[in-house]
């Protein structure tokens, strides 16, 4: 199953430059094959906020993409996963590791997909060094 973090979710609801990419590598996988976190529930309405704010988009656009969002969630995704204490917990322990350069919602999500097992897919680069670093499977976009 893979695991979609927040850097796939925003450009699949809100244009940017990779938007097409996303919504090309996302046509041929099915909707039992996808799975999100809550963190990435929260991360995508702190970066839809966030545009809104500077101007990026404009309201109208930030609750087209909520709602877009919100039925992609409802509909597309098998699972969503619930964020444990285990996860904050190697969450910190990925962060500790300076030489990876993670942040702490980047380390989140790897928490999360490690406890689960999960195909991280992520246009993060240094998340992707660093899944592949703790031995586990990404998928290129």
């Amino acid at each position: 199953m893979r695991y979609l973090d927040t850097s796939l979710l925003v450009p699949l609801h809100i244009h940017e430059p990779k938007s097409p990419i996303v919504r090309a590598w996302l046509v041929g996988i099915g909707a039992g094959e996808l799975a999100v976190s809550e963190w990435c529930i929260t991360e995508f309405a702190s970066a839809a906020s966030i545009k809104t704010r500077t101007g990026q988009i404009d309201k109208a656009q930030r609750e087209t993409a909520q709602a877009e969002f919100r039925a992609f969630v409802r509909f597309r995704v098998r699972w969503i996963i619930r964020v444990d204490t285990v996860d904050f917990r190697r969450a910190a322990e990925l962060c500790d590791q300076w030489q990876m350069g993670l942040r702490a919602g980047d380390a989140l999500h790897l928490a999360v997909a490690e406890r689960c097992g999960l195909t991280v897919c992520t246009l993060d680069k240094v998340m992707k060094e660093s899944a592949l670093a703790l031995g586990l499977t990404t998928e290129s976009i």
